[in-house]
């Protein structure tokens, strides 16, 4: 290869690079777009579920708890 093939080369390689690079990003982009308007129309088509869910539940406390017994040692040394 003469020095004039290899430049040419590497211009088209960098094009090409490029030109990967931004058909990435633009499907990317359309993912991006695709996953918010599925996600917008989920939470429109379930948001009376989430209004009837919030109604019933009222306030609920959540926690953990231990029962512990008591226990009592006799003294030997009285």
């Amino acid at each position: 290869m003469n020095t004039l093939q290899r430049i040419a080369s590497f211009i088209v390689g960098i094009a090409l690079l490029i030109a990967a690079f931004l058909f990435a990003s633009v499907i990317f982009a359309v993912a991006a777009i695709l996953a918010l308007m599925i996600w917008g129309w989920l939470m429109w088509r379930t948001r009376h579920l989430r209004r009837e869910m919030a109604r019933r539940e009222g306030s609920v406390i959540e926690g953990e708890y231990r029962v512990e017994r008591e226990v009592r040692q006799i003294d030997e040394e009285r």
